[in-house]
């Protein structure tokens, strides 16, 4: 599995996270390219959430296609690019021995 995740910007006159359309898709990128291995992995447990094989069934028929058809506006970082990156993290600490 490929464990680069893409990178997020970093505002420092606000010091806060400037997540863009792009980094948003480039986690959308990550995760199909990796969907196998994921759904291999999974449940992978991280941070109080477990993400379930029914999370990935989710996330395939409903988050994805109301984020490509533009419904979530300002819920993408929320629901795709956060979720990712918990995701991503939960599957490197458990690949780190």
């Amino acid at each position: 599995m490929t464990h680069t995740h893409p990178p997020t910007e970093c505002d420092r006159s606000l010091k806060e996270q400037v997540i863009t359309d792009g980094d948003i898709a480039n986690s959308v990128s990550w995760y199909e390219q990796n969907w196998a291995q994921i759904s291999e992995a999974l449940p992978v447990p991280i941070g109080g959430t477990t993400y379930s094989k029914r999370w990935q069934e989710i996330f395939d028929y409903q988050t994805l296609p109301q984020w490509r058809a533009g419904q979530l506006k300002g819920l993408a970082k929320a629901y795709v690019y956060l979720a990712l990156g918990r995701l991503w993290r939960g599957l490197r600490e458990r690949a780190s021995p």
